[in-house]
């Protein structure tokens, strides 16, 4: 007998669990790469978020990654989360701006105050993490 027994349970987020159409292994024991759709054996392959990936394309990844080339997200994440990504990148944006702006207006209406400052500084903080979520899901 307690105040919360009222309450209702929280909600859970049970993400899609669901085997992507890239992890199939036919009869044989073999996969196709997500990449290049190479077969191969599964005992050969890399697991990647979509699926499996052949050595040679895993090495291009990794060296595009190196490199600072394109990233392989889309062997990784599907085009639901990606644009997911995107969205909640997209938020921070707008709230790194408004509180840039709130900032900077404040501090011009009213004067030098910290609060101004940090406003500034947090929608600065703001705007570069959008960004940055924003384009890794490109």
């Amino acid at each position: 007998m307690g105040i919360f027994q009222d309450d209702q349970p929280p909600e859970l987020f049970v993400p899609d669990l669901t085997r992507p159409a890239g992890a199939t292994v036919d009869a044989d024991g073999n996969v196709a790469c997500v990449t290049c759709g190479t077969k191969l054996p599964v005992a050969r392959a890399d697991v990647v978020g979509q699926g499996y990936r052949c050595p040679p394309c895993s090495a291009k990844a990794d060296l595009a990654k190196l490199t600072g080339g394109p990233s392989d997200i889309d062997a990784n994440l599907s085009a639901s989360d990606r644009a997911g990504m995107r969205a909640f990148g997209a938020k921070f944006i707008g709230l790194g701006a408004l509180m840039m702006v709130g900032g900077v207006l404040g501090y011009v209406a009213i004067g030098p105050l910290r609060v101004f400052g940090y406003l500034v500084v947090g929608g600065l903080g703001f705007l570069v993490f959008g960004i940055t979520r924003y384009t890794a899901a490109r």
